[in-house]
């Protein structure tokens, strides 16, 4: 399984490479590498909290589970609706621990493990963000004036390079080196492409690919016959639900928006869906480590 997240990664990084070499500027690139990882790991790694909790789930535990799952979206939606920039700084915040999370999946952080999550998580998030400003702003404009911030992404970006060096030496005894080197080559490549294959090539192979691998690790031993087909089979049902929800949203609204607008509301059902994940997935993770 291990093969499997370095081949994912390798072919993130030649993504982006390749991009950079011969299709720069083209969206079409962009989109067709979006939708093929959105759909095949990106969705679908969130798609089995259920069984995280209780690989053994009853129809009433489930009911209660998916319960618990919609209150917190609406929850979650409510803040947005009459709080935008307070739900954008949370969904922020929670991404940031949540991705840096996911570096450290199957390494032990000596202390202060959750500040390391953070700041790793953070510097990701800068490179993206700011690596494609314009994309940033014209998208997050209508939320928060986020032209105040473009002269101090490279000192944000600089800080919290330094921070996590500082973090893995004294927190981190294992992958020291590899998760420096990472840093450097990711960061550049991430800070080189768009926002979109940015965000596409971190989300899918840094975060929902090693979140998955784990996930299939953990289950297993409850499947019976083919193991993969059967964690596959798991994985369908609400990655469905999910797909054709949010594409059946964004049809309906299509020609009522303009392009950012689509985006923007994109995210936004993106960040619903993601804070139960982000709440549960922290559980069982912390849970597997204890």
């Amino acid at each position: 399984m291990k093969n499997i997240e370095t081949i994912g990664k390798i072919l993130g990084i030649l993504i982006g490479s390749v991009f950079l070499l011969f299709f720069e500027g083209s969206e079409t690139y962009q989109w067709i590498w979006f939708a093929i990882i959105m759909v095949t790991i990106g969705i679908p790694h969130g798609a089995i909290d259920h069984l995280l909790a209780n690989p053994k789930i009853e129809k009433k535990e489930l009911f209660k589970f998916i319960s618990k799952y919609f209150l917190i979206i609406a929850a979650y939606l409510f803040v947005w609706v009459f709080f935008p920039k307070t739900a954008l700084l949370l969904f922020i915040l929670m991404s940031a621990y949540h991705f840096g999370q996911s570096h450290f999946i199957n390494s032990k952080i000596d202390r202060y493990k959750s500040i390391s999550y953070f700041l790793l998580g953070s510097f990701y998030l800068c490179v993206i963000l700011w690596g494609d400003f314009e994309a940033t702003a014209s998208i997050l404009g209508n939320t928060v004036n986020f032209e105040d911030w473009k002269n101090n992404g490279l000192f944000a970006i600089a800080v919290l390079f330094l921070l996590n060096t500082l973090s893995l030496l004294f927190f981190q005894k294992e992958k020291r080196l590899l998760v420096w080197a990472e840093m450097i080559i990711l960061g550049f490549v991430l800070y080189s492409v768009p926002l979109l294959l940015g965000f596409i090539i971190y989300f899918g192979f840094w975060h929902a690919l090693p979140s998955m691998l784990t996930e299939y690790q953990s289950l297993k031993h409850h499947f019976t016959g083919n193991k993969i087909i059967s964690f596959i089979s798991s994985l369908l049902p609400f990655s469905l639900i999910s797909l054709v929800g949010i594409a059946f949203l964004l049809y309906v609204f299509s020609n009522r928006m303009e392009k950012n607008d689509l985006t923007m509301m994109f995210f936004i059902l993106i960040a619903l869906i993601s804070a139960p994940h982000i709440w549960f997935m922290n559980i069982f993770l912390e849970t597997k480590k204890n």
